[in-house]
Formats: structure tokens, C-alpha cells, sequence
């Protein structure tokens, strides 16, 4: 399959984010298009990391796409939300931008959207949600287990005993369903890389660092149980949030300009 080499990958992002923020900023996209918008934003922070070894860069990516989707969910109806499409959610856990966590939780729609999403998809995020971040009631947290576990689907869900392992601080079983989450997310990359169903850029960046299981990892370290230091997916380098510096809040919306100055700045002569 073909890969984008990594040093490209920033300027085909930038490339399409100038083209896109306008639309964003207008507050002219879906939920759909605006997790196209954070993939940016995300594939230029692993870009960086694998390119420089560092995660500096990577966490302030991060930071912009949490930011960026925060600011679609103010300026959005809940009717056109859906909550299990939160992927911003597991960047602003990754980088440690706290209260960008907090904000999107507050302002993610707190009811299932039948038709829009899976109601498993749902309660998967909206359970972490309410219990890390919104610091929910343990009878409204209770009654959301026990609707996820009631699904007729949860059989076959791994992430149903990563919740109950998390939620519980059960250290055994958190690294039973985390190592369950990882076959499964390796087992379908490597089908959609086989099948050449992913596109180039995310062959050569998402394809090898899940931030989802990067912000599971900081979960688990917030509810006290101990972690190893690597595993697939997620790099111990992406782990060190004392290197996390992050940027402005509004820093995102610059990005529709970066390319500009790039392009409008005189060329040096030799």
C-alpha cells in the first residue's frame, strides 16, 4: 500500500486545514467533517513525533484538535451531535489539556442519538465521560453500566470490560481488556491496510499510534493503576507529558494562516 514519507504529511495537512478552517470558523461543518478536521490536526502531531522523536509537537497537535472540535460543540444543536464521535475527547486526555477534557464533556450531547450511532459506541465514551471528567453521581454511572452491559451486543465489546475495569480500578482486568482492544484494533488495521482501504497519510501515522489507547492509559494512571511502559499502538515517547507545553487555546485557528506565510515569504537566494 502507499505511505505518505512523513515529511510530507504536515504540508498535505496544513494544505487542507487552510482550505477547510474558514468553513469550520463559519461553523459550516458537520460532526462528520469536523472529525476530518482534528484527523489533521492529529496526523501532523504523530508526523512530528516519529520524525523527531520528541512529543513536544505532538501534544500541541493534539491540543488544537481537542480545542478545534470544542469549539464546533459550542456553536452546535445537540440534535446534530453524536456523542460516540469524540475522538478529540481521547486527544485532550493524551496531552493532558484538562480543561479542553472537561469543556467537551460538558458540551457533548449526554443522550444516545438513535439512527446517528450505535447506542454501545455511545455509552462506551459518554461512561468515560461522566466518570473521569464530569464526576457523575454513582447512580447515574451505575444505571449507565448496567445499560451497557444489558446491550445485546456487549458480547462480542471489549470495550465494555475496559469501562467496568476503569470504573471498578480493577488493575487485572483493565490490562486483560486493554490487551483484547489492541488485537482488535491491530487485527482491523492490518485488514484495511491489506485491503488498501486506509488512505496514505493515516498508513504512515495513525496506523501506528492509537491516541485512544494512549488516553485509556492516562485513565487507568488517573484511577491509580499501575501501566507497563510499552505497548503496540502507544509509544512510551507519546506517554511523557512532562514535555506537554501546550499552546494557546485559539492556536488552531492560526493554522489557516501558517501555510499562507509559508508560501507568501520571500524565497532565500543561494
Amino acid at each position: 500500500m502507499v505511505r505518505t514519507p512523513l515529511p510530507l504529511i504536515e504540508k498535505n495537512s496544513l494544505i487542507q486545514l487552510q482550505m477547510v478552517l474558514p468553513r469550520v470558523l463559519a461553523r459550516q461543518v458537520t460532526q462528520a467533517q469536523m472529525m476530518s478536521v482534528c484527523a489533521l490536526f492529529r496526523r501532523m502531531g504523530i508526523s512530528q513525533l516519529f520524525l523527531s522523536g520528541l512529543p513536544d509537537g505532538f501534544f500541541e497537535e493534539l491540543s488544537r484538535s481537542a480545542r478545534a472540535f470544542l469549539f464546533f460543540l459550542q456553536g452546535t444543536d445537540d440534535a446534530a451531535k453524536t456523542t460516540s464521535r469524540s475522538e478529540p475527547y481521547f486527544d485532550a486526555i493524551a496531552c493532558g489539556d484538562t480543561e479542553a477534557e472537561r469543556e467537551i464533556a460538558q458540551h457533548s450531547r449526554a443522550t444516545w442519538s438513535p439512527g446517528e450511532e450505535y447506542e454501545d459506541d455511545f455509552l462506551y465514551v459518554r461512561i468515560l465521560m461522566e466518570h473521569f471528567t464530569l464526576a457523575a453521581s454513582p447512580d447515574r454511572l451505575d444505571a449507565a453500566m448496567r445499560r451497557y452491559e444489558r446491550l445485546p451486543t456487549t458480547g462480542d465489546d471489549v470495550r465494555l470490560a475496559l469501562c467496568q475495569a476503569l470504573v471498578t480500578a480493577d488493575a487485572q482486568r483493565f490490562e486483560e481488556g486493554l490487551g483484547l482492544l489492541l488485537e482488535v484494533r491491530t487485527r482491523e488495521l492490518r485488514k484495511r491496510l491489506e485491503a488498501e482501504r486506509l488512505s496514505p497519510d493515516d498508513a504512515t501515522t495513525t496506523a501506528h499510534l492509537s491516541v485512544e489507547v494512549l488516553a485509556l492509559l492516562r485513565l487507568a494512571e488517573r484511577a491509580g493503576l499501575p501501566t507497563e511502559m510499552h505497548y503496540p499502538l502507544a509509544p512510551s515517547v507519546a506517554r511523557r507529558l512532562d514535555r506537554a507545553r501546550l499552546p494557546p487555546p485559539a492556536s488552531w485557528q492560526q493554522r489557516i494562516t501558517s501555510i499562507q506565510g509559508t508560501a507568501d515569504a520571500p524565497r532565500q537566494e543561494p
